[in-house]
């Protein structure tokens, strides 16, 4: 039977005499890599993998490993698994969430084993764990314990408390809940890992309508953004949405999706593998400006987010990718010209009520200024609330026959430098402009056999 070797490469380029030189540096894992995290300070790599933890120098030397699994599990079974699961079995463990908490010197762990709970270990030692519960029902099952269902995770601080923003699909074993915050403390009889308040969560009714698979979650000014493609099952199609919420909405009255587009003359891309959020150069920013798009006008010192979408067609079989870039002061911009919109108009063919989650009313007629006056929302409001419309962004670079799959992107003498990685396991190194320029040298990582 064939050993994947699954292995994590850092290759740095520098040029010598018109010619290039690459310093690869690798580390070799055993199983599956899931996740990885770099402690910005010092280095340090840490991957989640298949029944694995490691960490590594910055020069990817294995400091340590952790075996996570496999363990005694049944998706149907409510952890801790005794002899009542009659039906356990040894399972894998798929590594969910893999967040640093440099500010509390922690790593939060969460596997799809015992229904997605978490764990924390020391950052300078993932050896040690600092809290484990597993006998602390629903309200500790944070991650999906789907291995095919992505979930995704932002720590942030709110009123000097770590809060933990989660988002994940919906499994067919999981508790529904697709987003939800959870407090990173022990505070008035509530375990870390629980629910912030009991209104701090969204649960899916009905999961038959609807599968979600989380892209990435951020925060920007005093909102946390979530990005997510919805697969509708009637009729089937694919949405890619984008979802936003007030950090200190302990109700989620401002909970809020609408569609992200990335479209071309002839296509629309349907779904999104990735996304990265940041500040684009000057000269990006000055060319955007010099073509007077408003979609995409980017005043100076705003943050972007740059996203990759792919688009198959069944007909032809024919696959093509692309790279759009939102200003995301436009598109909150947008998203309260149609909370306005909803609350001060009866406009229930372009708003919603997502995953069907209990709450007031899609639409009603409110004074004009509700969307300012509250701009966190309100009980009285339509809560969650979803619309139709699209926020369209600016188209960067197409590819054809591939999926672009992942993006960084890095600011050098006020250039703006995308590196993409694709679905075939290559580095295209591109010059973001207008027009888009790729280099023409190209990067292969592979999986060795």
């Amino acid at each position: 039977m064939a050993l994947w070797i699954w292995t994590l490469s850092i290759l740095s380029c520098f040029c010598v005499s018109c010619g290039f030189k690459v310093k690869k540096l690798h580390f070799e894992s055993p199983t599956e890599l899931n996740h990885l995290a770099v402690n910005n300070d010092i280095g340090t790599v840490y991957l989640g993998a298949v029944n694995y933890l490691h960490q590594l120098t910055k020069d990817l030397k294995k400091q340590m490993s952790v075996e996570t699994g496999p363990k005694k599990d049944n998706k149907k079974c409510t952890p801790p698994i005794e002899s009542q699961c009659s039906e356990a079995a040894l399972t894998n463990n798929s590594n969910k969430l893999l967040l640093l908490d440099q500010l509390e010197r922690k790593v939060i762990v969460c596997g799809s084993l015992f229904k997605g709970i978490c764990s924390i270990r020391e950052l300078e030692n993932i050896k040690n764990v600092t809290y484990y519960v597993d006998s602390g029902g629903e309200k500790s099952f944070v991650a999906s314990n789907d291995e095919t269902v992505s979930t995704v995770g932002l720590i942030t601080s709110l009123d000097e408390k770590r809060l933990l923003f989660v988002g994940k699909g919906n499994g067919p074993n999981d508790n529904g809940i697709i987003i939800s915050t959870r407090q990173l403390y022990s505070e008035d009889g509530k375990d870390i890992f629980e629910t912030y308040t009991d209104s701090t969560a969204i649960k899916s009714v009905y999961h038959s309508s609807n599968t979600q698979q989380f892209v990435a979650v951020f925060e920007y000014d005093q909102y946390v953004y979530f990005i997510f493609n919805q697969q509708e099952k009637q009729p089937l199609s694919n949405r890619t949405l984008i979802a936003r919420l007030c950090k200190r909405d302990a109700h989620y009255y401002s909970y809020f999706e609408m569609n992200l587009s990335c479209q071309d003359v002839n296509d629309t891309y349907d779904h999104c593998h990735s996304v990265y959020v940041t500040t684009p150069g000057e000269k990006l920013a000055e060319s955007i400006a010099q073509e007077g798009q408003e979609n995409s006008t980017v005043p100076s010192g705003d943050k972007v987010l740059l996203a990759l979408f792919s688009k198959f067609n069944k007909d032809s079989g024919s696959l093509k990718s692309a790279l759009c870039m939102f200003s995301l002061r436009h598109l909150n911009e947008k998203m309260e010209e149609y909370r306005e919109e909803c609350y001060t108009k009866t406009v229930q063919d372009r708003f919603y009520k997502p995953f069907l989650a209990e709450g007031s009313q899609a639409c009603g007629t409110r004074q004009e200024g509700a969307s300012k006056n509250f701009p966190c929302g309100s009980e009285h409001l339509p809560y969650p609330l979803g619309s139709t419309n699209n926020i369209v962004g600016k188209l960067l670079l197409q590819k054809k026959g591939m999926n672009l799959t992942a993006v960084t992107v890095t600011v050098e003498n006020g250039h703006t430098v995308a590196f993409l990685g694709t679905s075939d396991g290559r580095i295209l190194k591109v010059f973001l402009n207008t027009p888009t320029n790729e280099y023409s040298v190209r990067l292969y990582l592979k999986r060795f056999l």
